[in-house]
């Protein structure tokens, strides 16, 4: 689903790139008028609702037929009498897949969003839009019952990944550089913004000069590549040395902007983001990204706080554990100097799992091998940095989840602790080190219980750049 949804919308894309480049002859624009709120912003466009409505629908048009045309998918027979049956059943759970459901409708979500994003709407505006997108295909995309999961994960998932996702395409792009580089970093921005990418294209802004966006490079930024190897033991209760698998690791790191040395002025001003593949343990184990929606100041100058409202996406698979979630994160935070350059972070907050999924013997339905339910949660951490660099990172979350839709009566207790040590050897290299525990908990109304835990060691090499 999510490599036919990557292909379909490079399918719809690429044509149209192809017609445009016909005629590459670049007539500078006039300079624009001086706007007070805009200064930076870029290549300003104003809220245009019709067009953004016109692009969510293409979007789900060309997915629908590169379903039915390319992949021969019989859910994409969609006709008259599959959608007056769709509107007359409405809502239920699905069977698919965990990476369908939990990463595929998400990525498919922050396509929506870019739709809204690239035709001058906002976070708060992109949610119902994204949400009304969702919606439509699920009762006409497909000839499938409507899936509530469905609904929530393109949604939700949609819209912070989506935010997230624009921010990584403006951080890439840059409208004061010109020729091959220019168009380098226009395609480099493609697979995070389909919509805003070919939207610049058919605009003339690939190579219009301007100014860049305040989200091109806010301070506190910092992004890290890193490989390596490390121990991952095989599921199990404990830890076992003789069942320990070698495994290599890639993973990237992004810290986009920072509460406590610049403003936050709009949601996602502020975010992180983790990926993580493990070529040999099932590639992408990890996807996870926490984004600040708004906040207030309640500390003082000596002892800066803050009160945080957050939203969460999660997406861990990574052999012993399938865990995914929806969630929104109160909480308050605090950033206070030690010594010298070195300053000290923490985070405590409260977490609403609005919809989980985890796998574990006997969940799901039929085909599906995991359950669906909302849940609570914690998050507790503390970093220490030498002015924003990580050396010291520590990190734990306990979740419980109650099944509504899976194995009658279930109840998962998940947990997930991390520590971290970053060595730097260079300017721009560090050496990570970095320890995780996972464990699940599952417990059902006949009594059974079982168990799962998956422990890791990682030593890698990370570049890092940071503004």
């Amino acid at each position: 689903m999510l490599r036919s949804l990557r292909w379909s919308v490079l399918g719809l894309f690429i044509p149209l790139c192809a017609l445009v480049a016909q005629d590459t002859t670049v007539v500078p624009a006039p300079a624009p008028a001086p706007v007070a709120d805009s200064a930076r912003c870029g290549f300003c466009h104003h809220p245009h609702i019709p067009r953004a409505l016109f692009e969510g629908l293409l979007i789900s048009g060309s997915l629908n037929r590169f379903n039915a045309w390319v992949r021969a998918d019989t859910t994409a027979y969609v006709n008259s009498a599959t959608w007056q049956r769709n509107l007359r059943i409405g809502f239920d759970w699905d069977q698919d897949d965990f990476v369908v459901n939990m990463l595929g409708h998400p990525y498919m979500g922050s396509t929506y969003y870019a739709a809204a994003r690239a035709n001058g709407m906002g976070y708060w505006a992109g949610l119902p839009f994204t949400a009304f997108n969702s919606m439509l295909w699920e009762y006409f995309g497909e000839n499938t019952q409507p899936s509530i999961n469905d609904l929530v994960n393109t949604s939700l998932g949609g819209v912070a990944l989506g935010e997230m996702f624009h921010r990584v395409a403006e951080t890439l792009r840059d409208n004061g550089a010109s020729g091959g580089g220019r168009v380098l970093r226009e395609f480099a921005a493609l697979p995070f913004d389909p919509v805003g990418t070919v939207n610049r294209l058919l605009q003339g802004e690939w190579s219009r000069k301007g100014t860049n966006p305040v989200e091109h490079n806010p301070a506190g930024t910092e992004l890290r590549l890193g490989a390596g190897a490390g121990v991952v033991h095989a599921p199990g209760t404990g830890i076992d040395l003789k069942a320990a698998e070698a495994s290599s690791n890639i993973f990237a790191e992004l810290k986009y902007g920072d509460a406590y040395i610049d403003s936050m002025r709009k949601p996602f001003d502020a975010f992180s983001m983790q990926v993580q593949f493990a070529p040999g343990h099932g590639g992408l184990t990890q996807l996870i990204g926490v984004g600040r929606i708004t906040g207030a100041n309640i500390g003082s100058e000596e002892y800066p706080r803050q009160l945080e409202l957050n939203q969460r996406f999660e997406y861990v698979n990574n052999g012993a554990l399938q865990f995914g979630a929806q969630t929104i994160e109160l909480g308050m935070s605090s950033r206070k100097h030690i010594i010298e350059r070195f300053w000290i972070r923490t985070l405590i907050a409260a977490d609403a799992l609005l919809l989980a999924g985890i796998n574990a013997p006997g969940a799901g339905i039929g085909p599906r091998t995991y359950d669906f339910g909302p849940g609570v949660g914690a998050t507790l951490s503390l970093n220490i940095e030498r002015n924003t660099d990580p050396y010291l990172i520590l990190r734990y979350q306990p979740a419980y989840t109650r099944t509504i839709n899976g194995a009658n009566g279930a109840k998962h207790f998940t947990s997930f602790a991390l520590a971290e040590a970053n060595v730097p050897l260079l300017r721009e290299l560090v050496l990570v080190i970095q320890g995780n525990y996972f464990t699940r908990r599952s417990d059902y109304a006949n009594g059974t219980h079982n168990r799962r835990s998956i422990p890791e060691l990682r030593v890698s090499l990370a570049y890092k750049t940071r503004h």
